[in-house]
């Protein structure tokens, strides 16, 4: 489903005449905010459905303009200028996007395994079409935060992060919650005091990712008042 127009920033310019690649998409975060109305990051996740070779030649054309590493996930993360100064772009193709026990072979499953709705948008760099089916432009609009699914396996996240995706997604739903000053709906909250267990892997939580700020209300809904 479209729901508006999107304004692509000049970095992905290298992406955009790229003719390799079919199904290239700006996911995430960079959306959220540009449609919350603030100024997008300059981090950008952009997911993409291709074949491991195909993503060979990708990341070879992206390095003929800037500086290629790979992250903690395997994933190539392209910086467009030497110094980092202009942000990165983390480029995760849907192969690589691991978090069920379902493989990802379509852009409506890849939202579906994102961590909230508002998250859940994605712009089609290719056919400058936004889709949105987790109804995430609605969440945003009424200031809801609300998890798309809660039933994910209890497995590591990675090989190289000792944490469930279960327990990855509970700590961004908190920081996210205060961060955006958004309301939790009924069955996210209820999910998140019922998995309150969670709490105890703050420390590994913040040495993979960072310290989650946690609102006050929640805190206290949590009992982590005295211990956060």
């Amino acid at each position: 489903m479209a729901v508006k127009s999107f304004q692509l920033p000049e970095v992905l310019e290298p992406m955009m005449s790229y003719g390799g690649l079919e199904e290239m998409y700006v996911c995430g975060g960079f959306i959220r905010d540009y449609l919350i109305g603030g100024a997008p990051g300059k981090d950008i996740d952009v997911f993409v459905n291709c074949t491991q070779e195909q993503l060979t030649d990708f990341t070879r054309h992206l390095s003929s303009y800037g500086r290629i590493e790979y992250g903690q996930y395997g994933s190539p993360r392209y910086y467009p200028s030497a110094s980092g100064e202009g942000g990165y772009i983390d480029i995760v193709p849907f192969y690589n996007f691991i978090v069920a026990d379902e493989p990802v072979t379509d852009l409506e499953g890849l939202l579906h395994n994102f961590d909230f709705s508002a998250n859940a948008l994605a712009w089609d760099i290719k056919r400058e079409i936004m889709y949105d089916p987790e109804n995430g432009s609605s969440d945003i609009k009424n200031k809801i935060l609300r998890a798309i699914r809660t039933d994910f396996p209890e497995k590591k996240v990675s090989a190289s992060i000792d944490l469930s995706t279960n327990t990855v997604f509970w700590f961004r739903l908190l920081h996210f919650q205060q961060r955006l000053g958004f309301t939790f709906d009924p069955a996210t909250e209820k999910w998140i005091i019922e998995n309150r267990q969670r709490f105890s892997d703050l420390g590994k939580f913040a040495d993979y990712f960072f310290r989650p700020n946690i609102s006050d209300e929640m805190k206290s809904k949590l009992s982590i008042d005295d211990v956060y």
